[in-house]
C-alpha cells in the first residue's frame, strides 16, 4: 500500500495543498488564498476541513503525517507558533498538538522558507557541505541557512529574520511587532504598495514600466546591502535567490547582484560565492514540507 505525506504551505499570498509520495512526486495539488484562512475564526477547523477529504479519500494509515510549512515565527521544537505577521490571529497557538487531536495524524511544521531551501538543494543537486544561504522575496522577505544540508534553526529556533533586521532612524511598526524591519522597505507587500499609490499600474508590471525609478531601485539596494551582510558572516557557498519579486519581469537581477558583489570583500567570498536563481516552482513549498518530514522522520 502507498504511503503519503499530507503538506501545506502557507505563505503571504497563497496557501498551497497537496498529497507527496515517497519519491516527493504530487498526487494531488491544490491552491486557495491565504486570506481565506486568515479572516477565518477558527484556524484549526479550517485546516481541519481543508485535507479531511485527503485523508477520507487515501486513507488515514496511509498518511505518514502532515507536514506544515509557514511564514510564521515559532519555538526551536517546532510545535508553538508566536506569530504569523500575514495572516490575522495566528499567533500563540500550540498548532502540532491541537491539529494532531482534530485529526489524529501526527504534524511536523517548519518554516516556510527552510522548506523551499531544501527544495531547491535536492531539486539543483548541489552539494550540501558547508554553508548553503536561501533569500526568497515574496509577500515578506524569507531567509534561510543550512549546514551540510540540515537547516539552521538557531539557538532560540528564530534564525535566518533577514526581513527583521533593524534599518537606522526607520520609526514605521513592522508585523513583527518592533520598528524599523528591513521588510518594511523590501518586500512585495512595498512594491504593492507603490504599485497602487505611486504608479496607478499592475504590480506584475512595476518593473517593466517602473523599473529604472530611484524608489524600485531603493527597495533592490536595501536587499542588496543586507543579502551582503550575510554573505560577509556566513561566506556560504552558494545563494539561491527566489520569491515571486525576483521571479516578475523585469526584475533587474544584474543590477542586485552587482550590488551585493560591490559590498562584498575582493577576492573572497566576492569571487567565490556561487548565485542561483531559484527553480520558481509552484510546488516547492509542499515538495520541501515532504523533504523536511523524511529528514525529521
Amino acid at each position: 500500500m502507498n504511503k503519503y505525506y499530507l503538506s501545506i504551505e502557507i505563505g503571504g499570498t497563497n496557501l498551497r495543498y497537496g498529497l507527496i509520495d515517497t519519491n516527493f512526486s504530487i498526487i494531488e495539488f491544490k491552491k486557495i488564498p491565504t486570506k481565506d484562512f486568515s479572516i477565518s475564526n477558527d484556524k484549526i477547523k479550517f485546516l481541519s476541513e481543508l485535507i479531511m477529504p485527503f485523508i477520507d479519500k487515501y486513507g488515514k494509515d496511509n498518511i505518514i503525517c502532515i507536514t506544515m510549512a509557514l511564514a510564521s515565527l515559532m519555538n526551536r521544537e517546532r510545535t508553538v507558533i508566536y506569530s504569523s505577521p500575514m495572516v490575522m490571529g495566528f499567533e500563540n497557538i500550540k498548532l502540532v498538538e491541537l491539529l494532531q487531536e482534530a485529526v489524529d495524524i501526527p504534524v511536523l511544521m517548519e518554516k516556510d522558507v527552510n522548506v523551499l531551501l531544501l527544495y531547491e538543494i535536492g531539486k539543483m543537486n548541489l552539494n550540501p557541505s558547508g554553508i548553503i544561504t536561501g533569500v526568497f522575496i515574496g509577500t515578506g522577505l524569507g531567509n534561510a541557512m543550512a549546514i551540510d544540508g540540515n537547516i539552521y534553526k538557531g539557538a532560540s529556533g528564530s534564525a535566518s529574520e533577514l526581513g527583521h533586521i533593524p534599518v537606522p532612524d526607520l520609526e514605521q511598526e513592522c508585523g513583527c511587532g518592533k520598528k524599523g524591519c528591513l521588510e518594511l522597505l523590501a518586500c512585495g507587500r512595498v512594491l504593492e504598495r507603490l504599485a497602487i499609490e505611486e504608479y496607478q499600474c499592475d504590480i506584475e508590471d512595476i518593473f517593466i514600466y517602473h523599473g529604472n525609478d530611484k524608489k524600485i531601485l531603493d527597495l533592490v539596494y536595501y536587499l542588496a546591502i543586507a543579502i551582503a551582510t550575510e554573505i560577509t558572516i556566513l561566506d556560504p557557498a552558494y545563494v539561491i535567490l527566489g520569491g515571486g519579486v525576483v521571479e516578475a519581469e523585469g526584475f533587474p537581477m544584474e543590477y542586485l547582484l552587482d550590488t551585493i558583489r560591490e559590498n562584498l570583500r575582493y577576492p573572497n567570498p566576492r569571487e567565490s560565492v556561487e548565485f542561483i536563481k531559484a527553480s520558481g516552482d509552484m510546488e516547492a513549498g509542499v515538495i520541501g514540507a515532504a523533504i523536511h518530514a523524511s529528514q525529521k522522520l
